[in-house]
């Protein structure tokens, strides 16, 4: 269970939600989208932090928390006199208020040691620059998430040095470690730079190959530097001084799940930018399956596409209508289980007046149809008056 309230901040008059494994927010362009998906990454992240060091008065500060928020995700400007942020989780509880220029925060000691750690990785709309940009890696950038994006890019494309089929494009992406190349083959067998493809393979590959990794090879083999080590080590300390009445073992077991990440967190902007709707659809459904794994992977999307939250739509029904056991084989013909969701793993918001409202309808445990067809209504009632006339 997480709890997110964000108040007065940027295009944000009030968001009070609770957030589920696969969240979705949708809404106009400067509707607060993405605000409310960098804060929910944040608290995400200075959970952590507050998990792996046990020093929760280093993080939950009221300067650490405004300049890493509002500097790591370029939100320069948003801040107002009266803007509030808490964030609940089984593990712990803070919140941060401007007005007062206080952060506090409260752990829930009978959950606290049970925290286990996620990967977290928030994914930007301006991720097509490690694809457009000849050696973007080059290039000096302040740390935001564009560069924190593109450091998890060098370790990802790694990974794929021998080739990955996109969705069902006709393309493979493929890592030239021998001129750290960016490469995409075609059907035809004919090899070029990504930085030489269309807008919709830069936008699409960096996204599909970076999930990719974060859901599977980044789990093979993680790369463990002497920060953990350091923080592994501080943190058996204080397991053996605050943990008396655990075994050994389960004092271990207690350090391994803290320390070592079981699952990733994904926070992804924008994944229908610049892609046609049968890609966006294929892409979700391919998301969904790499989500599906034992791992049981989260993400939260924010997104102007009805085609995206459509799509999401298709897996929940098939999940939903698989669920009665004598059609499942009927739907498992067209989308595999493992690309299927049940309706309450998932939670849709619509962003609107600076608010965000739920658009999970109860009664037919999917997302709101209406609300996901406002846009083309609207259109659609232009022409039904053009037409008359």
């Amino acid at each position: 269970m997480k709890h997110l309230i964000i108040k007065q901040f940027g295009p944000i008059e009030e968001v009070d939600i609770d957030l589920k494994r696969i969240n979705l927010i949708i809404g106009p362009q400067s509707s607060g989208k993405s605000c409310v998906l960098k804060i929910a990454c944040f608290c995400d992240w200075l959970e952590r932090q507050m998990e792996l060091t046990q020093n929760p008065k280093e993080y939950c500060e009221y300067s650490f928390f405004m300049s890493n928020l509002i500097g790591f995700h370029k939100l320069e400007g948003y801040l107002r006199p009266d803007s509030y942020f808490f964030y609940e989780t089984d593990f712990v509880s803070f919140e941060c208020s401007e007005k007062d220029k206080k952060c506090n925060y409260q752990w829930k000691e009978s959950k606290r040691w049970k925290y286990k750690r996620p990967k977290i990785a928030y994914i930007p709309a301006e991720r097509n620059l490690v694809a457009a940009i000849p050696n973007w890696f080059q290039v000096s950038m302040k740390q935001d998430n564009i560069l924190d994006f593109m450091k998890e890019w060098e370790f990802a494309r790694k990974a794929y040095s021998t080739g990955e089929n996109i969705l069902d494009l006709p393309v493979k992406y493929k890592y030239n470690p021998s001129n750290h190349a960016d490469l995409i083959k075609l059907s035809n067998g004919k090899e070029l730079n990504l930085t030489v493809a269309s807008s919709g393979l830069q936008s699409l590959i960096p996204l599909f190959i970076m999930l990719r990794y974060l859901t599977s090879e980044y789990f093979k083999k993680m790369h463990l530097t002497v920060e953990y080590y350091t923080q592994r080590y501080a943190l058996v300390q204080i397991v053996s001084k605050e943990c008396h009445k655990l075994s050994n073992k389960s004092k271990l077991e207690t350090i391994d799940a803290i320390m070592n990440p079981s699952r990733s967190d994904l926070y992804v902007e924008e994944p229908e930018a610049h892609i046609f709707p049968s890609t966006q659809k294929s892409f979700v459904y391919s998301l969904v399956g790499m989500l599906n794994t034992r791992a049981k992977h989260t993400c939260f999307l924010a997104t102007h596409s009805p085609y995206i939250m459509t799509a999401f739509n298709n897996v929940i029904l098939a999940g939903e209508t698989a669920a009665a056991k004598e059609k499942a084989d009927d739907v498992y013909k067209l989308l595999p289980k493992k690309q299927t969701l049940r309706f309450d793993e998932v939670a849709a918001f619509e962003m609107k007046d600076g608010q965000a409202r739920s658009i999970m309808d109860e009664e037919f445990r999917l997302i709101s149809a209406e609300a996901i067809d406002a846009a083309s209504q609207e259109i659609g009632n232009d022409f039904d008056y053009l037409l008359s006339l």
